[in-house]
């Protein structure tokens, strides 16, 4: 460990309110997606007071322990959230607010800025939110990208269209996850995208239009104070179903597998640290823990599966110049979340470099600067151990898709899948199921996923990819039996 062991003085007994206190997803297991946000609480010293909806699990005496105080708010409505928060907290001499739900992100500074708590600032975060305004301020030169209000307002920019190259992106201008987010190669496919977004209520905040950039994709964990970069944690985003040449409209962009250290050239991550260090510093962002999304542009390397046995890892490219020029690449944005990664991702920090995403967020929202810079400490294992960065090991955060309609989730999926692959249970750090033990779930029925491993190496990052194949591949064959 390489942080400040011993503080000047002793910390101050916070009171911080958390908006939404996440779902119980599997009682027998005693496992919460909120799980990482109470036991750095607890750890800290910091009391938490939930605001959620009324008969949500934490407000019973049976968790009581977990949190400080449970006070029922109506969250499912937009309109006048954040003054619903302000009242459920003003008499209760609170230290901070915030919330790890991206729903709730907007509603949640807004609050805090009535109540003069600490902050990003609201209109920073309204601009990272709304990807279109986004665009207006993180301008790429080249790529084209069009705005519209409704769907039936592409009849008004036919000739714009008509100019732009193919493969494009629709998505939901304000949108999570990658829920609504579709490739399409020509126009007829394009109208029939824009109509599916309108018929499933995605186009509330408009729809945005843009070029598809080809290239490796990364998540990005910016760890910022007065906008110096104190961590950062770059991840390589493995290619998913609508990144293939041949995708079609009905191929989701669900993440599959992401992988710490990245495997891009030093000089193209530098690259993409500066370049997005700049991006949150235009929008107004910087103190806190955000997730960025972004692609790299012109890259010297691409996904290939080089041992012909069904596995993608990065590989210098194939084409282009022997000489290639990595100051050609550049980073293009996709999205900023003004928060932690997910549930998976921040475990994976945790684990890897001993950064814990979530206790930071928590001292952030009291400005507490000084156990914020010292937890803000990698390990400081060489690079050897994980690919640098002071990681202790290659971490492979392995997504379970739901893969086909009416999956039965067996309650002992994980039992069963350890049994199919033994050998991978010793490197497993976190295994975690996101639907409900017992439930059907189906690609159409809005889950996305099923579940999420951890998967460890010492021994290299091949190791933890083909762990990651053999998983995926065994966990089809337990949800296809389990009839």
């Amino acid at each position: 460990m390489t942080f400040d062991w011993i503080i000047s003085k002793k910390p101050a007994a916070y009171k911080v309110a958390l908006v939404a206190g996440r779902h119980m997803y599997d009682s027998k297991r005693g496992t919460y997606r909120a799980q990482g946000f109470f036991e750095a609480a607890h750890a800290l010293g910091i009391a938490i007071i939930v605001l959620d909806e009324e008969g949500h699990w934490l407000q019973g005496d049976t968790y009581a322990h977990l949190r400080h105080d449970f006070v029922p708010v109506k969250l499912s409505e937009t309109e006048g959230l954040s003054e619903r928060l302000v009242k459920a907290v003003a008499s209760r001499d609170i230290d901070g607010l915030v919330t790890f739900t991206d729903e709730y992100v907007l509603a949640t500074a807004a609050a805090a800025e009535k109540l003069g708590l600490p902050t990003e600032p609201l209109n920073a975060i309204q601009l990272a939110i709304h990807k279109h305004e986004m665009r207006q301020v993180v301008n790429n030169t080249g790529i084209q990208t069009l705005y519209l209000s409704n769907a039936s307002q592409i009849k008004q920019h036919a000739k714009s269209v008509a100019a732009f190259r193919y493969p494009l992106i629709l998505k939901p201008s304000c949108g999570r996850s990658s829920a609504g987010v579709v490739k399409v190669n020509n126009e007829v496919d394009m109208r029939a995208a824009l109509n599916a977004l309108d018929r499933n209520s995605l186009v509330e905040d408009g729809i945005l239009i843009e070029q598809f950039i080809d290239g490796p994709e990364l998540d990005c964990n910016f760890v910022l104070r007065d906008g110096k970069v104190l961590f950062l944690e770059v991840t390589d985003d493995l290619p998913c179903a609508g990144d293939a040449n041949d995708a079609t409209p009905n191929d989701d962009f669900f993440e599959t597998v992401m992988i710490s250290n990245s495997g891009l050239p030093t000089k193209e991550l530098q690259m993409v640290e500066t370049s997005l260090q700049d991006s949150l510093a235009k929008l107004g962002l910087s103190w806190g823990v955000f997730h960025a999304e972004a692609r790299v542009q012109n890259s010297s390397m691409e996904y290939r599966d080089t041992e012909s046995n069904g596995v993608l890892d990065l590989a210098v490219r194939k084409a282009g110049p022997l000489d290639y020029d990595t100051q050609a690449s550049d980073a293009f944005l996709i999205e900023v979340n003004v928060r932690p990664p997910g549930v998976g991702g921040a475990w994976a920090a945790m684990y890897s470099y001993g950064v814990d995403y979530n206790a930071l967020q928590l001292l952030r929202a009291v400005e507490d600067r000084q156990r914020y810079d010292a937890l803000s400490q990698a390990f400081a294992f060489p690079r050897t151990s994980g690919g640098g960065g002071g990681a202790q090991y290659w971490m492979a955060q392995c997504m379970i898709p739901v893969h086909r309609d009416n999956i039965r989730v067996p309650g002992d999926f994980f039992a069963r899948l350890y049994n199919e692959v033994p050998d991978i249970q010793q490197y497993v750090s976190k295994a975690e199921l996101h639907a409900k033990p017992g439930s059907i779930v189906s690609k159409s029925g809005g889950v996305g996923l099923i579940a999420y491993l951890l998967l460890h190496s010492r021994t290299s990052r091949r190791h933890v990819l083909n762990m990651y194949h053999e998983v995926t591949s065994a966990a089809r064959r337990v949800l296809d039996l389990n009839q």
